[in-house]
């Protein structure tokens, strides 16, 4: 018989998960307003860019992509009241304003003949970005404490992977000049600098160096 008096860890032998994750509930909570509002603004962009976009097949994909964003944003509005009682209206917003100058740019380009610098910003700046910033979220928090969100994030990943891969096959189809070329790089480093600016997209720490002080000090 077992001896009931004898210390035991929390979970079995083979089980090497920590309960406590990296990131405290108001830091949890702030971060899934970021991914609500982002995840808005993208569904926003995309559903204007297919009534201006004149290629029919690249139509017909941005309005697939743009549902699944359209549903992202939705499973964080129901996630934040489980976080924290709070209205999530507080919480929605970017997490500094040159966020939001980035977000801007990527939303820019409006005219029929800059399909390329949609989908760049789109595709090979923004998503990558989210997906990077889901990814480091994912790995860090609690698998016990956190398993909501986790899930929330493991359905946004495997649409936003999917798209990635269409995105980028749809630029290399367009991309047939060395002046077409010349238009996305040019047009991938001017965003590129301006996400940098803002440290990503919850803001400093969105993918590593997250300051696990500041966000204990933060929730005192």
């Amino acid at each position: 018989m077992a001896d009931p008096n004898k210390p035991r860890a929390p979970f079995a032998p083979w089980d090497r998960r920590e309960l406590p994750g990296l990131f405290s509930v108001e830091e949890t909570a702030r971060r899934a307003g970021n991914y609500k509002y982002v995840e808005m603004r993208i569904f926003e962009m995309m559903g204007g860019w297919v009534a201006t976009v004149p290629e029919l097949d690249i139509k017909l994909r941005l309005g697939t992509h743009c549902y699944h964003h359209a549903f992202h944003s939705e499973l964080w509005h129901k996630r934040l009241p489980e976080l924290r009682e709070m209205k999530p209206e507080r919480l929605t917003m970017a997490p500094n304003e040159e966020f939001d100058l980035f977000l801007n740019a990527v939303s820019e380009p409006e005219e029929a003949d800059q399909t390329i610098e949609k989908l760049v910003g789109l595709y090979r700046v923004l998503l990558p970005r989210l997906i990077a910033a889901y990814t480091y979220h994912r790995n860090n928090t609690s698998a016990i404490t956190d398993s909501p969100t986790i899930r929330s994030i493991d359905f946004c990943l495997q649409d936003d992977m999917e798209e990635w891969r269409e995105g980028e096959m749809i630029i290399q189809s367009l991309l047939e000049t060395p002046a077409e070329v010349e238009r996305a790089a040019s047009h991938q480093a001017k965003l590129t600098n301006l996400i940098i600016a803002a440290g990503g997209v919850t803001g400093p720490g969105s993918v590593g160096n997250f300051d696990i002080a500041a966000d204990s000090a933060a929730g005192d």
